[in-house]
């Protein structure tokens, strides 16, 4: 297996469009984080946030922003006759739009293989084909795990509740004002939410408040106390601690690891055909 080029968290404005005809010339694995629509076959399909779509190589590509920013994360990548006979095993849909539970852990596994790409490390290329395996490893799961029958009505209300909190995770979401907003009782809200995401609504609101905190530390010059409020915290040491424990490292040291990573991948747009 090869990793040809990978992307996280890429986000495009909102006339973002990709048009291929002929393919990319090789496999790509995209997970999206917001509405985005596809060609599909000669139909336009819509496809929600927290879906996954799987290009064969040689499959016109055509897709982009629905209405809003384009957000997603990408992996083009090459596979020989034997790996395509083992992928086959995961029973994966190509050229299909898949949606899913949760993309927190393909994502996660993508920024590995993203920090991988552009590192030194002497064993890298093994370690993308391990978390690339994991990711399909992990997407063939999410497409078997059945949802309960009584649980389905609920499962489309879950998502775009799901939705509106990674869209504005500044906002108070207690549990109490979920429960008014969804008549729901607390225990039932929280079993359903964890059922149908695997997280809880607190670690999906704090996770969805440092991925908006990484986005203003890398694209902006805010300061640290004023990203805290932005993200909903109105005390800044307790959001510098709670973005150390998920992120690994402080709010100073990833706006500046950032910049080098975003300075590293721009010179690589002009030297690889495979950035988008």
């Amino acid at each position: 297996m090869k990793i040809v080029n990978v992307g996280y968290n890429y986000r495009h404005p909102a006339d973002f469009c990709i048009n291929r005809p002929y393919g990319s010339g090789d496999y790509i694995l995209l997970v999206l984080k917001t509405d985005a629509f596809f060609v599909l076959n000669g139909k336009k399909h819509i496809a929600p946030p927290n879906s996954v779509v799987l290009f064969k190589k040689g499959t016109p590509q055509m897709y982009g922003a629905l209405s809003k920013e384009y957000a997603n994360d990408w992996i083009h990548f090459d596979i020989d006759d034997e790996e395509k006979t083992e992928m086959q095993k995961l029973d994966i849909p190509f050229d299909t739009i898949l949606p899913v539970n949760s993309t927190y852990t393909l994502s996660k596994f993508i920024k590995n293989i993203f920090c991988e790409k552009y590192s030194q490390n002497l064993y890298k290329e093994d370690s993308m084909n391990l978390y690339f395996n994991l990711i399909l490893n992990k997407l063939s799961e999410m497409l078997k795990s059945p949802i309960l029958e009584k649980e389905k009505p609920y499962y489309e209300v879950f998502c775009r509740l799901r939705n509106e909190i990674h869209l504005t995770p500044q906002d108070n979401w207690s549990i109490d004002k979920i429960c008014q907003k969804l008549n729901l009782s607390r225990s039932y809200i929280q079993h359903l939410y964890k059922s149908f995401f695997g997280v809880s609504i607190r670690e999906e609101v704090v996770y969805s408040r440092m991925e908006y905190a990484s986005f203003l530390l890398s694209s902006t010059d805010f300061t640290i106390y004023n990203i805290s409020y932005m993200c909903g915290y109105s005390n800044d040491v307790h959001f510098m601690r709670l973005f150390k424990k998920i992120k690994g490292t402080t709010p100073s040291e990833y706006r500046t690891s950032s910049k080098i990573v975003q300075k590293e991948l721009e010179n690589s747009k002009f030297q690889n055909p495979f950035c988008l």
